[in-house]
C-alpha cells in the first residue's frame, strides 16, 4: 500500500515537473524592442517596434507636430497596418505622403536593427539627377551631383515660390543636407512646405541615383551643446524683424545709433513676407492724370456733408472741405485726394475708434515715407490702383512680388551700416529687463538654448506684430458679437511666428492695452491653409477688376468695400467661402504664375464661363447672368444689387479663371497703447521710459477695422519715428 502511495505521488510530481517546464518553455518567447526616428512634415516622427519572435506584435509611432487630421491620421493608422501585414512595406495615407515616408523609413530602420543589418555608409551611382516636387505655389525642381559615397552638391533649376521665405528655406535646408549627408534636416519654420518640397525633389533625384532613401530619412543622434550665458550692449535693441522693426532699425542707425535686431523667425520680414505688396499714400501728379468718376465723387461728397459724431469728426470733415475746395478752385483735374481725405476715410473705416491725432500722424506722412521708401531703393509700379480693402485708387503697388521689394530695401540699407547693425536670428525675445519703471534692456534665447541679455544704452523697441496667429488671445479678447467664433477653426494670413509677443512681454510690466477686441478677418485666405497664396499678386488682389459669386454662381456683396463687412457677408454664404471671378484682362492666361497656381489646385482656367461654372460647381446660368448683370453695372456706372462705387472694367474677355476663398484672420487692431512720439504708455498714462513701439505691436491706429495697404504705411511712418526717438533718447 506504502508502495502504491510513494507511485501515485512521484507520478504527480513528474507531471507537475513537466507543466511547470511547459510554462518556462513558454515564458521564454523573445521579445524586443527598436526605435528609430525619421523627419516628417512637421518635424521628428519616432516609431517604436516591437517584436517577439520575430514577428511585428506592435508599432507605436509618435509625431506630435505633425499636421492634425493629416499626418496624424498616418502617425495613427500605419502601425495597424504594419502590426497586421507584419511589414513596414504598407500602403501610405493619401494626402499624408511624407509623414506616412517617415513612419515607413524608421520602422524599416528599426526591423533592418533588429535583423542585425549593419548601418552601410552611403552609396550612390556618380553623376547628375533632377528631381522636382511641388511647393506651396510652383514646381520646384532641383539638379542633385553625387559621387559613389557623397551628395557635392544641389541646385534649385526652377521655382516660382513666396521671395524671402523660399531663400530661407532653400539656403538652409540645402546646406543641412549637404552637411548631414541625409535628408533628415530640419525645415525652417514659416517656410516649411518650401522646405518639405525642397527635400522631396532631392530625394527624388537620389533615388535616381540608387540609393536608399529609407536610410537617408533616418535621423542622426546630434551632440549635445552646453548653452552660454551671453551680454550683449547696443545703443537701441529693436525687438522684431518684420516691417516695423527694420524700419525702425534703419532709422536709428542713420542717427549714428548701434543697433541689435532680435527676430524669432529664421528669416526676416515677418508679414511682410506674406503681404500683397502695396503701400497708401496720396499720389497729386498720379491721380492728376485720372478719372474721378460720379460714383467716387459721390463718395467723397456724402462722407464731407455727413453730420459730424463729435467735434473731432467736425474738424477732420472741415479739412477736407478745404481741401477739396482748394482743388477745385486751382482748376485742377483727374482724381481729388489729400492727407486730410485719406485721414478721414481711414477713421471713418474704423467706425471712428483709433485715436484720431495717430491717424492723422501716419496720413500726413505717408507720401513722405512713400518717397523715402523709394529712395532705399523700393520699386513701385506707375499706376495707382485700389488695393483690396484700401476704400480708393491711392494704392502703390512694389514691382517685386509679396513683400521682397521692401524687404530687399530694406536689408540692402542696414548692410551698408557694417558692425553697427547686428541681426540675431532665431533668437526671440522672453522678457524686458526693468531698472524700477525704465526699461533697459531684453532678455532671450536662441535656438541652441544661448541665454542673452542685451543692453539698450538708448531705448527698446517693440516691433513683435500683433497676435492673429494665436488662438488664445483672440479668443480671450477679440470674440464676441461681431466675430463670434475665432478658435482654431478661423485659419490666420499670418506667420506662425506672429502671437503677440511683444503686446504679452509689455502687459507684464503694466503696459496699457488698448482696442484689444479689434481684429480684421480678410478675404482673401485660400481654403487650404488661410494664407493668401494662390491669389495672383497685385492685381489679383485688387477690387478693380473682379467679382465675388457664392456656392449658387451668385454676387453678395461688394467687392471693394470694407474688409470686416466683406467677410462677415462671406460667412453668412453656404459652407463660409466664395469664387473670385476674374477674366484675361485681370490674369495673363498664358504667364507661369497662373499655370503654378492651377497645378496646385488655387485657380481654375476654363474658354467659357459656362465650363469654369462646371469646374467649380456652380449653375452656370446663374454665373453667366452675374457677370453680364455685372458688366451692365460698369457700363451705367451704377451697382443696383450691391452698391460697389469702382465699377472700372467689365469681365468679358476668355479663358476666364476661379479661385476659392475664405475669411482669414489677418490684423489685430489692438495692442500697446503708445502716444505721438511712439513711447508705450503705463495704465496709469505715464511714459514708459526706454520703451518704444511701432508697427502691429501698437493699438490705437487703425480702429475697429485697418484699411487694406495702411498696415505697411503704419509701419515705415511709425517705425521711422521710434528709431529716430530711441537713437536720440527723446
Amino acid at each position: 500500500m506504502k508502495r502504491k502511495i510513494l507511485s501515485i505521488l512521484l507520478c504527480v510530481m513528474m507531471v507537475m515537473s513537466i507543466a511547470g517546464c511547459s510554462k518556462e518553455a513558454a515564458s521564454e518567447v523573445k521579445t524586443e524592442t527598436y526605435t528609430k526616428v525619421a523627419k516628417g512634415f512637421g518635424g521628428d516622427v519616432t516609431v517604436t517596434v516591437t517584436l517577439k519572435d520575430g514577428v511585428i506584435s506592435d508599432v507605436k509611432a509618435e509625431g506630435p507636430n505633425e499636421t492634425n487630421g493629416i499626418g496624424s491620421k498616418a502617425i495613427e493608422e500605419l502601425p495597424k497596418l504594419m502590426v497586421a501585414a507584419n511589414s513596414a512595406d504598407v500602403d501610405g495615407i493619401t494626402g499624408a505622403t511624407i509623414t506616412s515616408n517617415a513612419v515607413k523609413s524608421a520602422a524599416k530602420a528599426a526591423l533592418k536593427e533588429a535583423n542585425g543589418e549593419v548601418e552601410t555608409a552611403l552609396s550612390f551611382t556618380p553623376g547628375t539627377y533632377s528631381g522636382e516636387a511641388y511647393g506651396n505655389t510652383s514646381t520646384i525642381v532641383v539638379d542633385v551631383t553625387v559621387t559613389e559615397k557623397e551628395i557635392t552638391d544641389i541646385k534649385v533649376a526652377q521655382q516660382n515660390e513666396t521671395p524671402i521665405l523660399f531663400d530661407a528655406a532653400r539656403d538652409t535646408v540645402i546646406s543641412e543636407i549637404l552637411k548631414e549627408q541625409s535628408l533628415a534636416v530640419d525645415t525652417v519654420s514659416g517656410a516649411t512646405v518650401s522646405s518639405k518640397a525642397i527635400i522631396s525633389a532631392v530625394g527624388n533625384a537620389l533615388e535616381k541615383s540608387g540609393a536608399d532613401i529609407d536610410a537617408l530619412n533616418i535621423s542622426k543622434e546630434k551632440e549635445n551643446v552646453t548653452p552660454q550665458e551671453i551680454t550683449k550692449t547696443a545703443d537701441v535693441v529693436v525687438i522684431g524683424g518684420g516691417g516695423a522693426g527694420l524700419v525702425s532699425a534703419i532709422s536709428a542707425a542713420e542717427q549714428g545709433s548701434s543697433v541689435i535686431v532680435l527676430e524669432k523667425a529664421p528669416f526676416l520680414g515677418g508679414n511682410l513676407t506674406v503681404f500683397g505688396g502695396i503701400y497708401n499714400a496720396p499720389d497729386k501728379e498720379k491721380q492728376s492724370k485720372m478719372e474721378m468718376s460720379e460714383a467716387v465723387k459721390k463718395t467723397l461728397e456724402t462722407a464731407i456733408n455727413a453730420e459730424p459724431a463729435n467735434e473731432v469728426h467736425a474738424a477732420a470733415i472741415a479739412a477736407v472741405k478745404a481741401d477739396y475746395e482748394a482743388w477745385k478752385a486751382n482748376g485742377s483735374v483727374g482724381l481729388f485726394d489729400s492727407a486730410s481725405w485719406f485721414a478721414l476715410q481711414t477713421w471713418n473705416s474704423g467706425d471712428k475708434v483709433a485715436n484720431k491725432e495717430l491717424v492723422d500722424i501716419m496720413c500726413n506722412n505717408a507720401y513722405d515715407g512713400f518717397t523715402w521708401l523709394e529712395n532705399i531703393g523700393v520699386e513701385f509700379n506707375d499706376k495707382l490702383t485700389q488695393g483690396a480693402g484700401s476704400l480708393y485708387q491711392r494704392t502703390h503697388g512694389a514691382v517685386k512680388p509679396s513683400g521682397s521689394g521692401f524687404i530687399n530695401a530694406y536689408v540692402e540699407t542696414l548692410k551698408k551700416y557694417g558692425d553697427k547693425v547686428t541681426i540675431m536670428m532665431e533668437t526671440p525675445a522672453d522678457t524686458l529687463i526693468m531698472e524700477g519703471k525704465k526699461v533697459v534692456g531684453v532678455k532671450a534665447t536662441d535656438k541652441f538654448g544661448n541665454k542673452y541679455t542685451v543692453n539698450a544704452n538708448n531705448g527698446v523697441i517693440l516691433a513683435t506684430g500683433g497676435f492673429a496667429g494665436n488662438v488664445e488671445l483672440r479668443q480671450e479678447y477679440c470674440e464676441g458679437e461681431k466675430w463670434k467664433d475665432l478658435s482654431d477653426k478661423v485659419l490666420t494670413t499670418n506667420l506662425k511666428a506672429i502671437t503677440g509677443d511683444g503686446i504679452i512681454m509689455a502687459r507684464e510690466i503694466g503696459a496699457n492695452l488698448i482696442d484689444m477686441d479689434q481684429i480684421q478677418l480678410l478675404h482673401l485666405g485660400n481654403a487650404f491653409t488661410g494664407s493668401t497664396k494662390g491669389v495672383i499678386p497685385y492685381k489679383g488682389r485688387n477690387s478693380d477688376e473682379v467679382i465675388f459669386v457664392n456656392s449658387n454662381g451668385d454676387r453678395f456683396v461688394a467687392e471693394d468695400g470694407r474688409r470686416d463687412v466683406m467677410c462677415n457677408a462671406i460667412l453668412e454664404q453656404e459652407g463660409g467661402f466664395y469664387w473670385m471671378i476674374h477674366d484675361s484682362k485681370n490674369i495673363d492666361p498664358k504667364s507661369a504664375e497662373a499655370e503654378n497656381f492651377i497645378k496646385g489646385g488655387y485657380l481654375y482656367r476654363a474658354e467659357s464661363l459656362e465650363e469654369l461654372a462646371g469646374l467649380i460647381g456652380v449653375p452656370k446660368e446663374n454665373l453667366v447672368a452675374s457677370v453680364n448683370e455685372y458688366n451692365k453695372y460698369v457700363e451705367t456706372g451704377v451697382d443696383d444689387l450691391t452698391g460697389r462705387k469702382l465699377l472700372v472694367a467689365t469681365i468679358d474677355e476668355g479663358p476666364f479663371f476661379a479661385a476659392k476663398r475664405v475669411p482669414s484672420a489677418h490684423h489685430t487692431m489692438g495692442g500697446v497703447e503708445i502716444d505721438s512720439e511712439t513711447h508705450v504708455i503705463y495704465k496709469d498714462g505715464s511714459i514708459v521710459e526706454g520703451l518704444y513701439a511701432a508697427g502691429e505691436v501698437t493699438g490705437g491706429i487703425h480702429g475697429g477695422n485697418r484699411v487694406g495697404g495702411n498696415a505697411v504705411d503704419d509701419t515705415v511712418v511709425f517705425g521711422r519715428i521710434a528709431g529716430y526717438n530711441a537713437a536720440n533718447k527723446k
